[in-house]
């Protein structure tokens, strides 16, 4: 007698399907706001003076010291004033505004006058480093002693400040 013998075969699927996928492009928005910076490297501008001498007073006639002042702007922001003292229009020694100057550590605050002005330069784009892409807009502030003569300033160090207004 003959015995058969059957078995089942299983069958198998085997796919090739990955997972399903779908798409959605998101829009990312940013706006930018108008900036502008004074320069860190002079973050204390400071003009030191040349000596006075009252007896020589009518012979100023133009600055005793200055100082650089840089200010970065992101592209597309433009200066729209600069001002020294509130006064915009102090841009020559003829027009120059009076920053009195106290005596240090002197009781009564003995004062000696000075001039401050400002001039501009030519703004540039910068083309590196930490500003790479501003507009470089340079002033340079002066400091200078009036032709009246000021007898009644005692001897010693004088100090005072002024500021310096930029608008964009």
């Amino acid at each position: 007698m003959m015995k058969s013998l059957w078995f089942t075969l299983p069958i198998l699927w085997l796919s090739n399907a990955t997972a399903a996928s779908m798409t959605n492009t998101v829009t990312v928005n940013a706006a930018t706001q108008s900036a502008c910076q004074f320069d860190t490297a002079n973050s204390s501008p400071t003009i030191e003076m040349a000596d006075y001498e009252a007896a020589l007073a009518s012979g100023y006639s133009g600055s005793a010291g200055q100082v650089s002042v840089i200010v970065f702007c992101n592209a597309g922001t433009s200066l729209t004033g600069r001002r020294i003292g509130g006064n915009a229009a102090a841009t020559a020694r003829g027009a120059a505004i009076t920053v009195p100057l106290t005596l240090d550590g002197t009781s009564g605050d003995p004062t000696l006058n000075t001039l401050v002005w400002y001039t501009t330069g030519t703004s540039n784009t910068v083309n590196s480093g930490a500003f790479k892409g501003a507009v470089r807009y340079p002033s340079t502030i002066f400091a200078g002693y009036p032709q009246q003569a000021q007898f009644g300033a005692p001897t010693g160090f004088y100090t005072g400040t002024v500021d310096f207004t930029v608008e964009f």
